[in-house]
């Protein structure tokens, strides 16, 4: 069953095997885009809390993606707002995002954390 968790610029569905994030309508007129990420493609994911001045974030990082992000930077793939892997959160929306992140934990560990040798669901399910 999907979950879906909406943010300042978009939403996040967190699927099973991926999180797949759409834009609101003013955030694709500015330029940002959906996107899809599998979770095998997913190294790390990233965040900053919002404060009362600032909006937080979430960013899933892959292997193929800059290493950081900062509020205006060129090009576009290192800004916040214009990534399409990060989704942005309003101090109102604090609750949400720390849910997100918790729900993207659960379903999803770090390749560091990962047991090594240990059978894939895959190969359970096959038995």
């Amino acid at each position: 069953m999907p979950r879906t968790f909406r943010g300042f610029n978009g939403e996040a569905v967190l699927y099973p095997d991926r999180v797949e994030i759409t834009r609101a309508l003013s955030a694709r007129i500015g330029g940002a885009k959906s996107s899809v990420i599998p979770f095998p493609q997913l190294v790390k994911v990233m965040s900053k809390p919002p404060t009362r001045r600032l909006n937080g974030w979430v960013y899933l990082a892959t292997d193929a993606d800059p290493a950081h992000l900062r509020y205006w930077a060129d090009p576009p793939k290192t800004r916040i707002g214009g990534n399409p892997q990060a989704i942005v959160y309003t101090w109102w929306q604090r609750g949400i995002q720390a849910e997100f992140i918790a729900a993207v934990a659960e379903v999803w560990q770090e390749p560091s954390q990962r047991p090594t040798g240990a059978p894939s669901e895959d190969s359970q399910q096959g038995s």
